[in-house]
C-alpha cells in the first residue's frame, strides 16, 4: 500500500514542480523604438518583446502624440512574447508616449510605459490593406487544460492500481 501512494505522490509532486514556471508573470524585454529614443523618421510600428508568451484578450496599446492624440492604428498583433501596434501618420515632432496594458500567461496584467522622439513630421506612406500577415494570438488555455487532464490521469491511474492489488493476509 505504501509504494502506491509514495508513486502517486511523487507524481503529483513532480506536476506541480513542472507548473512553476507557467505561475511567473512575463516580463517586458525590449520595446522598438527603445524609451527616450530620438529619431528623425517616424517608425512604422511599436514592437514590445517579453520574456515569455502574452495573451491577446485584454491587450491595449496607446501611442500618444505630443497633442494627446492616439497615432495607434488597427488591431495589435500578438505571437508567442512579441507584440506588434501599427501606428498611422505622425505628423507632429516631439515625444510621442507609449502606453500597454498586456495579460500574461498567468493571467496577471502588465502595464508598460515609454516614450521615444520624433525630430522630424511625417511618415512613410502606409502599404496597401490586407499585405500585413495576420499573427496568430497565443493562448494558453489549451495548455492548461492539458495539464489538468493529464493530472486527473495519474490521479485515476494511481487509484486503479491501488484498488486491483490482492490484500496481503
Amino acid at each position: 500500500m505504501r509504494r502506491p501512494i509514495a508513486v502517486l505522490a511523487a507524481s503529483l509532486l513532480a506536476l506541480v514542480i513542472s507548473t512553476g514556471p507557467a505561475a511567473a508573470h512575463a516580463k517586458l524585454d525590449s520595446i522598438s523604438p527603445a524609451d527616450g529614443a530620438s529619431m528623425a523618421a517616424p517608425p512604422e510600428k511599436v514592437v514590445l518583446t517579453f520574456n515569455e508568451p502574452v495573451g491577446s484578450s485584454g491587450l491595449q496599446i496607446q501611442v500618444k502624440s505630443p497633442a494627446g492624440v492616439n497615432v495607434a492604428t488597427g488591431e495589435p498583433q500578438v505571437l508567442d512574447g512579441t507584440v506588434t501596434q501599427p501606428v498611422g501618420a505622425m505628423i507632429e515632432t516631439g515625444r510621442y508616449q507609449v502606453d500597454a496594458r498586456v495579460v500574461s500567461a498567468d493571467g496577471h496584467p502588465i502595464t508598460v510605459s515609454t516614450g521615444f522622439t520624433v525630430t522630424h513630421a511625417g511618415h512613410p506612406p502606409d502599404s496597401p490593406p490586407g499585405t500585413q500577415p495576420v499573427q496568430p494570438s497565443n493562448n494558453n488555455t489549451v495548455t492548461i487544460v492539458a495539464m489538468c487532464l493529464v493530472m486527473l490521469v495519474v490521479v485515476a491511474l494511481a487509484v486503479v492500481i491501488v484498488r486491483r492489488r490482492p490484500a496481503r493476509p
